[in-house]
């Protein structure tokens, strides 16, 4: 198999927003982002020399945490290096996600000329007060600004992450939200609802009781209502959460929807090199100092069962909107997957939730709603 994509995790912050588990890290110094710098660029020597996969980069993805809170001499000397090292194919896809008011036109100019031809902002709401309640740094008119500056510069690929199911949001604020991401002439947006996390304030304030679980009725509706608004404005749904004009899709979330090999690098990073899972650990300090010291940074690994992967194969499958191919599911295992997963297909075509047509299983419309429940299926029947 061919390594198409490369994650790089950049794990610094400037705040921490109430919501995120995700490995990050605020009031790091210039001294310890430069060491970061120079540890990924170790990792990325030493996973190379050890791959057993031909390599020909379609993605590279700046993921965080907030990549444009270092400088942009760091992110462009990094992106030079992997560029150096890494056979990219011409016109790859390089997306770097950005927080808004994290961004300047000299950085971004900086980030537009070394390669970087997708930016990613997280957004998720232009409601202010709600922006507070998640913890989120930028106000909403950093919003403005920032895109602004971004399609000033020259990115003609703009995605906005968006949020919905936010504490004390109702479905009006979600659709003033929709409206407002509209207005701008966006390739790509991502729709998620929010997933309160243990570990997190918000995931404090759960078992607090100062939290309550979202309504699952009306987060319905407004998974719903982002269906009808971005699909009457051109917006493909190709994927669960993900929209996009046409020629748009994220390149690299495609290729771990459907199970190909990537590479991370980053602490907490992980690595996919069929059938084996890698996941590097996720404390900074040790890190970088293993790699200082010439080591590979401390991770865990898993072997995948063949069940395991043709299940991995159905429940990512699934979550892209034209489903799983049959006859390369059964290229890739040897066996049929109407067989090996029969009870669930069984179950999930009598309540329909999924359909068969022209060599494809994907979710119905009714199933797009309620994926989570058709992903369980396929994880329990194997």
């Amino acid at each position: 198999m061919m390594l198409e994509a490369l994650y790089i995790h950049i794990p610094f912050c400037k705040a921490k927003c109430n919501y995120c588990d995700f490995l990050s890290f605020t009031g790091c110094t210039v001294e310890l982002q430069h060491r970061y710098i120079e540890a990924l660029k170790k990792e990325a020597l030493l996973k190379n020399q050890k791959l057993d996969l031909e390599v020909n980069l379609k993605s590279i993805f700046f993921g965080g945490g907030t990549p444009t809170c270092l400088s942009s001499g760091l992110l462009v000397h990094l992106l030079d290096f992997i560029q150096a090292n890494f056979p990219v194919e011409q016109g790859a896809e390089i997306s770097v996600e950005a927080n808004p008011g994290t961004v300047n036109k000299e950085k971004l100019q900086l980030l537009y000329e070394a390669g970087v031809n997708r930016l990613s902002f997280g957004v998720q709401t232009f409601n202010k007060e709600m922006l507070k309640i998640l913890g989120r740094i930028h106000t909403p008119e950093d919003i403005y600004a920032s895109y602004a500056l971004a399609r000033e510069v020259g990115f003609t690929n703009v995605n906005f992450d968006l949020m919905y199911g936010l504490p004390g949001q109702d479905l009006k604020d979600w659709e003033r939200t929709l409206l407002k991401a509209l207005e701008f002439n966006l390739e790509h947006i991502s729709a998620y609802q929010l997933k309160i996390e243990r570990g997190t304030p918000f995931g404090q304030q759960m078992e607090e009781g100062v939290l309550q679980e979202f309504d699952d009725e009306l987060a319905l509706d407004m998974y719903k209502l982002a269906d009808d608004y971005l699909g009457n404005k051109g917006f493909i749904h190709y994927e669960v959460a993900n929209f996009a004009k046409p020629g748009y899709k994220c390149r690299h979330n495609e290729i771990y929807w459907r199970t190909k090999p990537y590479l991370g690098l980053g602490p907490g990073a992980h690595s996919f090199f069929p059938p084996q899972r890698i996941e590097n650990l996720g404390e900074l300090s040790s890190y970088i100092n293993m790699l200082e010291e010439g080591d590979s940074p401390p991770c865990i690994s898993e072997e995948l069962t063949i069940p395991s992967l043709m299940s991995e194969t159905m429940f990512m499958g699934l979550r892209l909107l034209e489903g799983v191919n049959l006859e390369d599911f059964y290229s890739r295992f040897g066996q049929d997957a109407r067989s090996v997963f029969s009870g669930a297909i069984k179950k999930c075509l009598s309540n329909g939730l999924v359909e068969i047509n022209n060599g494809y299983i994907k979710l119905t419309h009714l199933g797009l709603y309620l994926g989570n429940i058709v992903f369980e299926e396929f994880l329990s029947d194997n």
